[in-house]
């Protein structure tokens, strides 16, 4: 196996990530609902972020410019993802997550312009505290469990990029598929707890 088969995997998480996002969208539609708007932001985030990992694969993106850009869907996928946490053992009024819905763009506009460099390390910060936060709060079991089963699958990938062998690298990538799976159990759970959520405001609304 050579590079042609780590351009292979990048190109089937791209469009893997594709066809989840679109089976999403397509399964609950577009809102304007601050938490399903959170939710399909960080699937949008995740599909973009594995189709450019592809062109850069096909030289389509310069890899300086990818590393720099990446930031945007990193940042902003992984700060949003930390405010759904957050929401899972909280309850905040419509404006507020409104208003709290809309800085994971600003985060990742001004760590594109200022230090794009460290997108990483803030993806890694946001997921610590996103694990820590769901161990102590109280909150949905089933989407916890989610939670924590693409936290240990991103660990285990995390620890087959440090070992310097190839197949273990390989091992390390094909192992994403898990992690993305349960991504996509996680996210699909939130939209239907952020359904569930509008339709009683909305019942409330009526009486």
């Amino acid at each position: 196996m050579d590079s042609s088969f780590l351009t292979l995997v990048n190109v089937s998480l791209g469009l893997y990530t594709t066809i989840c996002f679109f089976k999403i969208l397509i399964q609950f539609g577009l809102s304007n609902h601050p938490a399903r708007y959170t939710s399909q932001l960080i699937m949008l985030c995740v599909c973009s972020y594995f189709i450019g990992l592809s062109l850069t694969d096909f030289a389509v993106i310069g890899p300086i410019e990818w590393m720099r850009w990446r930031a945007i869907p990193v940042v902003a996928g992984s700060l949003a993802m930390l405010l759904q946490v957050i929401l899972i053992g909280n309850q905040f009024s419509r404006i507020q997550q409104k208003v709290v819905s809309r800085l994971p763009i600003i985060a990742s506009l001004l760590c594109f312009a200022f230090f794009y460099e460290k997108a990483d390390f803030f993806f890694m910060a946001t997921l610590v505290a996103g694990t820590v936060f769901l161990s102590v709060s109280v909150g949905n079991r089933y989407q916890k469990r989610q939670y924590f089963k693409m936290v240990f699958f991103l660990t285990l990938i995390y620890g087959c990029k440090l070992i310097n062998i190839y197949w273990v690298y390989i091992v390390g990538d094909l192992m994403m598929f898990f992690a993305l799976f349960y991504f996509f159990l996680f996210e699909q759970s939130f939209m239907i707890k952020a359904m569930t959520d509008d339709f009683k405001a909305s019942l409330e609304g009526d009486s």
